[in-house]
């Protein structure tokens, strides 16, 4: 007969350990990814603060031009008896003083980032908002419990963490600049001309204060960093699922196969009942191996008592069978026909001995004799006795 191919049926051991590794596996995705998202955070952290600092040192700079160094000169030149016209942005812009100031601090820092005091229709064309920023501030008029936005941008493929605050609302002292070139003075029409920057309202928000600092470098450090704990993190479990496997295999998966085998062993040969297991090592598989222990010695005890059993009641019934044997002859040559005397009533046997009825009774079905006498002979032979 053809042996029938036994089906691929998984073991304990490989759903106890393709289980763990898959715990192990998002285990590790996860904290990889967080600790990818914590260093982006703290990224974004850190860009939030550098672009407080850069919007408060600048702020500081404007503070100090309006209410520091313009009065300042503005009352020297008023003793001097300086003409009206006379215009100079280095001292009289503060946004001129601040755009100039950032380029030099740039320089020293060496750092990339993006500061600038946009406006519509701005007076110097390097302040010229964007599209993004000109939308900004035209929703500064249109809302005015609107102060800032903050987002982060995707520019150029690179990531941005972008700030932008509303900046300079026109009062009416600004209007001499900002209402009509010929109210403005002249050097200042002469230098940047008599078209941008003009036709101000008071109140109205002129410009807002954009900020740009880049992510992209953070981001780009936050996945090497991902990179490398990724390493860390596939070694380690690498090494942890080693240790469990082996630990596994020795304390858990052998004690069991050892469990299995005997178990095989026992129901293709009996004999190996009386055979004890090593205990393993840990305490619920010894309690398990004791148990099984304890339950073979008293199966191979209970066999080997079955087995005597079954040869006393086979002598037994062996001494049974014989006795019925022989009682079975005797019957037997009790039956069929008997030779008896006509006379004397005696009767031979096999051997051609006569015997008395009684004794060959008693020699082939065991019956003895108890002698009395019947009515009919005790009036035959003892008349006397009867009348008595």
């Amino acid at each position: 007969m053809p042996t029938q191919k036994k089906s691929f049926r998984p073991g304990l051991g490989l759903y106890l350990n393709f289980g763990l590794a898959l715990v192990l596996v998002i285990l590790a995705l996860y904290l990889i990814h967080a600790v990818q998202q914590e260093e982006r955070r703290q990224a974004l952290l850190e860009a939030e603060k550098k672009a407080e600092l850069i919007l408060d040192h600048n702020l500081a700079t404007h503070t100090y031009f309006s209410h520091t160094l313009k009065p300042k000169v503005f009352e020297l030149l008023r003793s001097s008896e300086q003409p009206t016209s006379y215009f100079e942005p280095a001292w009289m812009s503060s946004t001129f003083a601040v755009r100039e100031i950032d380029k030099h601090f740039k320089s020293l820092i060496k750092e990339d980032y993006y500061y600038k005091e946009c406006a519509i229709n701005a007076r110097n064309p390097a302040n010229e908002a964007d599209a993004f920023e000109r939308a900004f501030i035209k929703e500064l008029n249109s809302t005015p419990e609107l102060d800032y936005r903050s987002l982060i941008r995707n520019i150029n493929g690179q990531h941005y963490y972008v700030t932008l605050r509303r900046g300079e609302v026109m009062e009416k002292t600004c209007l001499r600049c900002h209402s009509t070139p010929d109210q403005a003075p002249q050097g200042l029409v002469d230098t940047y001309g008599s078209e941008r920057s003009f036709q101000r309202h008071e109140n109205e928000v002129i410009s807002a204060i954009s900020i740009r600092v880049p992510l992209s470098a953070a981001y780009e450090r936050a996945a090497i960093f991902s990179r490398h704990l990724s390493k860390i993190f596939v070694l380690s479990l690498l090494l942890i699922f080693a240790i469990q496997y082996l630990i596994h295999r020795f304390l858990v998966i052998r004690p069991i196969t050892r469990l299995q085998d005997k178990a095989s062993r026992i129901s293709e040969n009996e004999a190996l009942l009386d055979r004890e297991i090593a205990l393993p090592l840990t305490r619920e598989l010894r309690e398990l191996t004791t148990t099984f222990n304890t339950m073979s010695l008293k199966l191979s005890h209970h066999m080997d008592n079955l087995e005597e059993k079954v040869r006393e009641r086979t002598s037994e019934l062996q001494a049974t069978n014989d006795e019925l044997q022989k009682a079975l002859t005797e019957i037997k040559t009790l039956q069929g026909i008997i030779p008896i005397c006509m006379h004397c009533k005696e009767i031979r046997d096999d051997k051609g001995y006569w015997n008395k009825l009684e004794k060959y009774l008693y020699d082939h079905a065991g019956v003895e004799f108890s002698h009395g006498i019947c009515e009919k002979c005790l009036k035959k032979y003892y008349p006397d006795l009867e009348k008595e």
